[in-house]
Formats: structure tokens, sequence, C-alpha cells
């Protein structure tokens, strides 16, 4: 047997993609953001979601309004995440439409800027986040959008057709303080993590007579590991004492 060839067999070199080139933080960018999770708006909506998102930006240290700085973060996890709901609801949003513990005013102001038609009450009890949600009404020109300054207690009795909430309150503690709001047949819209089965069902226990569940939907922010829940109580014809 002879010796053994020391020649090595040519390795086949495989193509390799081009790294695609990741966009600046922008309206472009933003853009690209929400046509990739198929949520397709009209260039002026692009735009005052731009515009808040840079007073976000702009006037974050003074206000303390988010943790969350890294933009394609800040895309999805603020803006994406706050919208995703009205193509959940089947597009359209209950009105006038109560945002409790708004913050920076999310989902509220998203949900505005594509549902203008829909009447929403920002409430927010910390004075410094008030005023940023007072020059982002005034700075994008939005109508039909008001401020509730303070918490929402259970003597709150403005009427609501619906609530929307994505504070971390346990939804049975949210279902006491709106039963006098919410009108019957109005829905009580919680976004929440994925782990909130016992919240749903300490809801249901308590308030047997005043709601009834009627949808809980699991999802993910698109292009991300995220998960959600759309969690949805409806008011039922009972004592709104």
């Amino acid at each position: 047997m002879g010796p053994r060839s020391t020649k090595q067999k040519p390795k086949v070199q495989q193509e390799r993609r081009p790294a695609s080139k990741k966009m600046p933080p922008g309206l472009p960018a933003l853009k690209s953001w929400f046509v990739r999770s198929n949520l397709l708006l009209t260039e002026k909506q692009y735009k005052k979601l731009w515009q808040y998102h840079t007073l976000l930006r702009e006037k974050n240290a003074a206000y303390d309004l988010t943790r969350i700085y890294q933009f394609d973060s800040m895309v999805q996890k603020h803006y994406i995440d706050s919208i995703l709901p009205v193509g959940l609801l089947g597009g359209r949003l209950p009105s006038p439409l109560l945002d409790i513990g708004t913050g920076a005013g999310l989902p509220g102001i998203p949900l505005k800027i594509v549902r203008p038609d829909t009447h929403i009450i920002l409430s927010e009890g910390r004075h410094r986040r008030v005023h940023f949600l007072h020059e982002v009404i005034e700075a994008l020109d939005l109508e039909g959008i008001e401020i509730h300054e303070g918490k929402i207690y259970a003597s709150y009795d403005r009427p609501a057709a619906g609530v929307i909430t994505r504070a971390v309150e346990p939804i049975a503690s949210t279902l006491a303080r709106v039963r006098r709001c919410l009108v019957p047949g109005g829905r009580a819209i919680f976004m929440k993590g994925p782990n909130c089965d016992p919240e749903i069902r300490e809801g249901l226990a308590r308030f047997p007579g005043d709601y009834t569940l009627t949808q809980n939907l699991s999802y993910k922010i698109p292009h991300s590991p995220h998960r959600r829940r759309l969690v949805v109580f409806e008011r039922l014809q009972g004592d709104n004492a």
C-alpha cells in the first residue's frame, strides 16, 4: 500500500450573505419597525409618533418618564406594544377610553395617534409626568384627548365606555376602582405579562355579578421574545354603587 496522500481536498466556500446594516435611529427606522410588524400607518401618523419619541427622549431626564433608552427597544416595547391591542380588539376602541396610570402617555398617546376618532382620558398622578403630557398634546396638536391629574379611585364616576392599562396593579384592584365609571357593556382592557392567570381568577371570583371575561389572548411583540396577554373584562348590568 503506497503512502497516503497529504493533499487535502479543496474546501467548498459557502456563500456568505451580506450582513444587513442596522438603520440609525430616525423616522425611517421607526417606519421600518412598524412595517416589519405588519402595522401600517399613514405618513402623518408616523411623523406624530416620531415627534412623540423625540419629546420622550428630550424630556426623559427631567421628568423621569422611562427606564428604556435604546431606540429599538423603545419602538418595540413602547409604541408597537401600545398599538398592537387595536388589531386584537378588531380594529375598534371603546370611546371615551380611560387610560389608567398612563405615565408618559402609554398606551394612550400612541392609541390616540392611530385612532384619532377615539376620545381618550389620560389618568396620571405624578405632576411632572402630567406636565409632560400637556406638552405632548400641544406639540402634536392632538384633539379629543384630556388629562385627569390624579389617581382613579372607586369614587370616580365619570362614564367611560372602556378603560385600558399597562400598569402592574392586580386586575381585581383595577376592576374595583372602575365599577362606578365603566358603563354596562363597557370593557376593561388589561395589557399584561404572560403569567397573569391568578389575577384573572381573582378578578372573576371577586366580581361574579359585575364582570365577565370576554377575551384572554396570548401574543408576542413581533420580532422579539417578549410575550404578552390581552385580557378583557366586560361590565355587566350590575350595581354601580
